[in-house]
């Protein structure tokens, strides 16, 4: 909610102080541990564009940076395009369309994505920070898939029912089923001969660790109303939380798990509505997630990034009913008083320490979700933009 106060981005605030130190090796780099000093040290000029920042010097650690250091698009040498391609990307284009619009090419616009994904995710827990969810959750899988259709995987999805927030996503890598000719069952065993097989309680796995994510926002005196398919992955999942957080001896608010059948009419009056609408407008808004389509990922983490854009736009800066006024659904939840446009998403750069992210969001922050066919040839985030 920070965000709505903020009129200029960091270099153009001429009333602009340093929050805190931006070297993560430095003790001052949480913007709450008192007694940091720094030093004001001159200004520099953009050859580009003959702009002047005014630069800095941390008196602990001796780093200088400038007020540039504290805006999302630091390093980029075509600033302006990150808060264009996250909304243009939010709206059914594929990246070489992007880029074909853009005049760039469609490797920049993967990598502005994967930053957009990198930033969503920290814009994501900064404002749910002090959430209580309140409500009903509803969760289930929306499947896709990466590199080719021998490679499946779910994007597991929480959203309020009455509020319609997307709360959480996580991914479960999945062995290809359904009707394939004798062709492509041979080729399906000799790929996983020479991959691995993936592993049969992914849905389970990923499905608790979204849960296990829902429960901290739960406070323990209420109930977890959570709502879902008949998967038969899911009561699984619910009993590894119990046991997991019996295991660490940690207290969990009451689960109450209800279920619903995949062949209810998909209505407003059914009680997974919050996730269907989802998986429509997942499919509706991204290319790489429409049937028989050129776009779809090559890699899982791209598609993870996209995601992580997807739900902010989904919850920030979407209008909740495409129909109404311009409440969305972090209003309805009550984490934002206003609509958000992406130039407000994108005000600020934020920190990973910062966001105290959970073991898997570290791994999306880092890349570190791996495409099997790929083998060596992964890319990570080796966090060059935190000194």
């Amino acid at each position: 909610m920070g965000m709505m106060n903020i009129r200029h981005t960091p270099d153009t605030d001429p009333c602009f102080t340093p929050p805190h130190c931006p070297n993560q090796h430095c003790p001052f780099h949480m913007p709450e541990v008192p007694g940091w000093q720094w030093r004001p040290k001159g200004i520099y000029t953009r050859r580009s564009d003959q702009r002047s920042f005014r630069r800095f010097r941390c008196l602990h650690c001796s780093r200088t940076f400038s007020t540039r250091t504290f805006c999302s698009d630091y390093w980029l040498r075509k600033r302006d395009l990150l808060p264009k391609i996250a909304d243009i990307a939010s709206n059914g284009a594929g990246l070489r369309q992007i880029a074909r619009h853009y005049h760039v090419a469609h490797s920049t616009v993967a990598r502005l994505i994967a930053r957009g994904g990198r930033h969503c995710l920290l814009f994501h827990k900064a404002e749910t920070k002090n959430m209580k969810i309140a409500e009903p959750i509803a969760f289930d899988g929306f499947e896709t898939f990466e590199y080719s259709q021998f490679f499946p995987f779910h994007i597991n999805v929480a959203a309020g029912r009455d509020s319609w927030f997307l709360y959480e996503l996580t991914d479960s890598p999945l062995r290809r089923k359904g009707r394939m000719t004798p062709g492509q069952r041979r080729r399906r065993t000799e790929l996983e001969a020479e991959l691995g097989r993936p592993d049969p309680k992914a849905i389970e796995l990923g499905t608790a660790t979204l849960l296990w994510s829902l429960l901290e926002k739960i406070p323990i005196d209420q109930q977890a109303v959570l709502e879902s398919d008949e998967h038969p992955a899911y009561p699984r999942a619910i009993r590894r939380v119990v046991r997991e957080a019996e295991k660490v001896k940690r207290k969990v608010s009451t689960i109450i798990h209800r279920t619903i059948s995949s062949r209810a009419a998909r209505t407003r009056d059914n009680p997974l509505f919050a996730i269907n609408l989802a998986d429509l407008l997942f499919r509706h808004s991204h290319a790489n997630h429409r049937r028989e389509t050129i776009a779809f990922s090559k890699r899982r983490m791209a598609a993870i990034s996209r995601a992580q854009v997807f739900r902010v736009w989904r919850n920030w800066v979407k209008r909740r009913k495409e129909n109404g006024d311009d409440t969305t659904a972090a209003m309805a939840v009550g984490v934002a008083r206003g609509r958000l446009g992406w130039d407000d998403v994108f005000r600020c750069r934020l920190f990973p320490v910062h966001a105290e992210l959970a073991e898997f969001e570290c791994r999306y922050y880092a890349s570190e979700v791996f495409t099997a066919t790929l083998g060596k040839r992964q890319q990570v985030h080796k966090l060059r933009m935190a000194f």
